[in-house]
């Protein structure tokens, strides 16, 4: 039979676009392998975001070379959308497809390739193996450039996907099993704008909330992207996760500004706090890149302080990576590597002590936990703490836990 590997990296879009080729592998025939298993064709869904990432990337590609496992390595998606000369001179890579043919993406496989399978299999349900957490991708492109950025030129303009199509995936997913679903997107609060009429976010969350489904989390979104009427809905329903992926990206207006982000400082700091009063038990969490170029001690320390008061419970703090057909990547004032370093490694220290102080809230505390992993069993609140279970739980279960101690960079609890 003929096997392909499919290995992601990079953000939920690509996990879920990945699962979508999957989906359409299986549906003509293919058998999807995972771990060990020696494949027909090794694909890498790519990302670009930074050169970390591009490194990742072809890294992936040269070990699967160098090992000889597989005939055929096929990289993928937005590293090559963005850099498409770059990667065509990846040595041993034999095809290179950007976003804009994904739709052909297996097609385009089978041709270069040469190789199919004997047969073209029935429709198969596959999303994800552990039927608990699913990501649902209803937003495509970014139209911000953020000065850092090279999205908008990998993922291209806003495409919002048909209510009608969002609901036909919802339900099969439910009818698959799964407990909470993800709404994502490449900029998930611009959902509607290139569509006519009365469409947004808040009314396709409306009509998710009319179905059965237990839980509906949100990725990210910007900060001046939270409405009222999304506000009103996390308050008022208990499948709405409380929780908001904020990116703060900085806390100084001078970086804020070259950067081309759409808000001061003490704008974040009030709507945080707003929000916070509205729904007392929200999950807060962000972005935080550091060194971008220009970025004085002073504009770091704002930056760290904004941090604090705010008082999130993760953090995700990364390095500013200069990226080639940026506005910043001409910038002047680019910061040393081990200046980002250090104020990297500074700004993760303060992050752990931030969710190690959210998290001691919810000590003895009862909380609905959805199990999600084994050795030990853990699982995420819906406000998106970390439970450890010493039992031996059943991925997919919704269970009421009480938090006994603080532990790794969650919660040991016990089922009650």
């Amino acid at each position: 039979m003929a096997k392909v590997k499919v290995v992601t990296l990079g953000c939920k879009a690509n996990q879920y676009d990945s699962e979508q080729l999957k989906k359409e592998f299986q549906n003509k025939g293919w058998e999807i392998v995972s771990g060990d298993q020696v494949p027909n064709i090794f694909l890498v869904n790519s990302c670009t975001v930074t050169n970390e990432a591009a490194r990742q990337s072809r890294q992936r590609l040269r070990k699967m070379s160098k090992e000889g496992k597989t005939p055929f390595l096929v990289l993928y998606g937005c590293y090559p959308q963005a850099y498409p000369q770059q990667t065509e001179k990846i040595p041993g890579v034999d095809l290179v497809i950007g976003r804009q043919d994904f739709d052909k993406t297996v097609e385009l496989i089978e041709s270069a390739s040469g190789i199919k399978p004997l047969r073209k299999k029935a429709d198969q349900d596959l999303f994800y193996s552990n039927r608990t957490r699913a990501f649902l991708k209803i937003e495509e492109g970014c139209e911000s450039f953020c000065a850092y950025c090279i999205v908008p030129r990998a993922r291209g303009r806003v495409w919002s996907k048909p209510v009608d199509e969002i609901m036909e995936e919802i339900e099969a997913l439910i009818t698959s099993g799964f407990k909470e679903v993800v709404l994502t997107g490449i900029h998930l609060g611009f959902y509607g704008r290139d569509r006519r009429g009365n469409l947004s976010l808040e009314k396709v969350i409306e009509r998710i909330l009319e179905t059965p489904l237990p839980r509906l989390r949100l990725s990210s979104l910007e900060i001046n992207e939270v409405s009222e009427e999304l506000l009103d809905l996390m308050e008022g329903e208990n499948a709405l996760c409380p929780h908001l992926h904020l990116p703060l990206q900085s806390g100084s207006d001078k970086i804020l500004e070259i950067m081309n982000r759409k808000y001061k400082a003490r704008d974040f700091l009030a709507k945080t706090n707003y929000f916070k009063s509205r729904i007392p038990d929200l999950g807060l969490t962000t972005d935080v890149m550091v060194g971008f170029p220009g970025e004085t001690e002073e504009d770091f320390d704002k930056t760290v302080e904004v941090v604090k008061e705010v008082g999130f419970g993760r953090i995700h703090v990364f390095s500013y990576s200069k990226r080639a057909g940026t506005p910043a990547a001409r910038m002047n004032q680019q910061i040393t590597g081990p200046e980002k370093k250090k104020r990297n490694q500074f700004l993760r220290a303060i992050g752990e002590e931030q969710q190690a102080m959210f998290n001691s809230k919810y000590l003895g505390r009862e909380m609905e936990v959805l199990v999600e992993g084994t050795e030990p069993a853990q699982g995420w609140s819906s406000n998106y703490i970390k439970y450890y279970f010493e039992e031996d739980l059943e991925q997919g279960e919704l269970i009421k836990v009480r938090g006994e101690k603080l532990f790794q960079d969650g919660i040991w609890g016990k089922e009650v």
